[in-house]
């Protein structure tokens, strides 16, 4: 192979390596937004847990009661 083949490859190979890092930053900067939404949500779920828990600490704790009182 020729040194101006060699050339002319390498300078599609680094085109290549840059078209790749192009899509790698992108990609990464759509899972950070999606692992925030994530994290979002856990947190709103989470949430939702702590007052199913207390309601149902609340019921057990009616039910506990003599005459339900």
């Amino acid at each position: 192979m020729e040194l101006r083949d060699r050339l002319v490859l390498l300078e599609r190979l680094q085109d290549q390596q840059e078209r790749l890092n192009t899509l790698l930053i992108e990609i990464t900067a759509r899972l950070g937004e999606e692992h925030a939404l994530y994290a979002e949500r856990l947190q709103r779920h989470e949430a939702q847990m702590d007052q199913l828990r207390d309601i149902l600490q609340a019921i057990k704790d009616m039910l506990n009661r003599p005459n339900g009182r």
